[in-house]
């Protein structure tokens, strides 16, 4: 049986960088845009600078809210053919991509935004912001590299334009196993939210990095400061060919360490891009559909070795600086994305995601929240386990700090079970067409008897018997269970959908817990 590693999670655990409306100000060593004729030159390849400022767009992501478009936020991008195929970061364009949450450790990604549309902005010159032009489409995304492909397919008034009827500045495609050490490396972008001009910064490659299951030389390390607009943008060699796009940054001791994705790992989407057929990336370790956790115990600590669980206990007195919780699991596949949200009094305290590496099965894992060696808050606390790219839900421990009172229906805290002989209903909210998750959306059951139609004209608390409202991972739980072989009313909804309504009737055949999908249509 492999011997797994606990897994620790930081009530204020630190998250990469995420597109944001207005990114905050960044101090970044901008040189003053070349002067017009300036070239990069490598021999008799030389590439005028303002062909690599025109080819390096600003792209608005755009939503609909309050019935008009509206920029969310923005990010850089490369043109890298004639017709219009740009490059740029999955985080800008696809930031729910599999495997972008798990490459960043930001759980966020999972239920963030996706969005509408994409604008792109060209620039006619160094000192002036660009302009909104074309709109563009997804064409492949990576989120394991945080790496996608649009393509311009229409102008701003919607009219859509052929291959044929684009001719733009664009940027040749380099080979980034082939530069070295110490070799200088030149980026542009968009640092800002709009209303900015193009930067452009030169440093030279401080290293390689590896990257579990994508290989070595996966990301290119330079000494060139980025800011977080940049991201997506152009990093290119002497010779004027892209070699990498610039993604995110960490600081480092006496200075910025940033990192551009080598351009080589980009080669697959653009393949895609251009036969027009769907990428899926290789990177992303697809689910079981078998996995389990079955809660053990929770513990004073944990040990790798045969001991597993030290000083087992149900619950923590007050002061208690970390609690721990100990499962066995089975059903678990090498790299597949696990999240883990921790709970206090029914308020989300932190979430964690990351790829799983402790093989498909096991009698002892752990999970810890701690507060870095200061006193966890008192009260009722509840870890879930969540696993796979549709982040099934795959079990639940709960337990007490100080004088508070242990919720675990005397199951020790694996699940949740039925009560008066009644069935537990917990489940999600998604939106039909996209799987994404509802925040907010509501769940009403009413009582017995009620005339659903009648209370949805004129809905009134007294015909309530129970009631819900999805979290960021439109996951609700009722807290009533629901009589056997008795009909109840329902309904789920949303401002900006449609409603579904039904019945639920459980009889004596049924299990104690019931796991409800709702999709709701706009």
């Amino acid at each position: 049986t492999p011997t797994p590693r606990a897994r620790e999670v930081d009530e204020d655990e630190e998250e990469e960088p995420t597109p944001t409306n207005e990114p905050e100000p960044t101090p970044i060593v901008v040189e003053p845009t070349p002067e017009a004729g300036e070239e990069l030159d490598s021999g008799s390849t030389a590439v005028p600078i303002e062909r690599l400022q025109a080819a390096t767009v600003q792209i608005f992501a755009k939503q609909v809210i309050n019935g008009r478009m509206q920029t969310i936020w923005t990010g850089s991008g490369t043109i890298l053919s004639p017709d219009g195929v740009i490059l740029t970061n999955a985080h800008v364009a696809a930031p729910t991509s599999p495997g972008l949450a798990t490459l960043y450790n930001d759980p966020e990604l999972l239920f963030g935004d996706v969005p509408d549309q994409l604008v792109v902005a060209l620039s006619a010159a160094a000192d002036q912001p660009p302009t909104e032009t074309y709109i563009a489409e997804l064409a492949a995304a990576d989120g394991a590299l945080d790496l996608a492909v649009i393509k311009i397919t229409a102008d701003l008034d919607g009219n859509v334009l052929s291959s044929a009827e684009l001719d733009l500045p664009f940027v040749e495609v380099g080979d980034s196993n082939s530069i070295t050490l110490g070799e200088e490396i030149r980026i542009l972008g968009y640092p800002g939210a709009g209303g900015e001009t193009i930067t452009f910064t030169r440093g030279n490659v401080a290293g390689f990095e590896s990257q579990n299951r994508v290989g070595d030389r996966a990301w290119i390390k330079t000494d060139a400061t980025i800011s977080p607009g940049n991201s997506g943008g152009l990093g290119v060699n002497a010779a004027g060919q892209i070699i990498g796009v610039p993604s995110f940054g960490q600081e480092a001791i006496g200075g910025a360490i940033n990192r551009l994705r080598a351009i080589n790992f980009a080669r697959p989407l653009l393949d895609a891009a251009a036969a027009g057929t769907s990428y899926e990336s290789p990177f992303v370790v697809a689910s079981t559909g078998q996995e389990t956790f079955t809660h053990l115990t929770w513990a004073d600590d944990y040990s790798d070795e045969d001991q597993c669980a030290i000083g087992p206990r149900d619950s923590y007195p007050g002061n208690t600086t970390f609690a721990v919780s100990i499962f066995e699991y089975s059903g678990m596949a090498d790299g597949e994305q696990v999240l883990v949200a921790w709970w206090l009094d029914d308020e989300l305290m932190t979430t964690s995601v990351f790829e799983w590496s402790e093989g498909p099965a096991g009698d002892c894992t752990a999970f810890y929240f701690h507060n870095y060696g200061d006193p966890i808050p008192d009260g009722n606390y509840a870890v879930e386990i969540y696993t796979g790219g549709d982040l099934e839900f795959v079990g639940i421990a709960e337990t007490a700090v100080g004088g508070a009172v242990v919720n675990n229906n005397g199951n020790n805290g694996s699940t949740n079970t039925g009560s008066k002989g009644g069935v537990r209903v917990e489940g999600e909210i998604v939106d039909a067409d996209s799987g994404k998750p509802l925040k907010g959306a509501v769940i009403f059951i009413l009582q017995p008897g009620t005339d659903l139609e009648a209370w949805l004209d004129n809905p009134t608390d007294a015909e309530v018997y129970a009631y819900a409202e999805a979290d960021q991972k439109g996951y609700f739980f009722l807290p009533e269970p629901l009589q056997r072989d008795v009909e109840y009313p329902g309904v789920a909804g949303l401002s900006g959908y449609h409603n579904s309504e039904g019945y639920l009737l459980f009889t004596a055949e049924d299990p104690d817990d019931f796991y409800l999908n709702l999709e709701l249509t706009k």
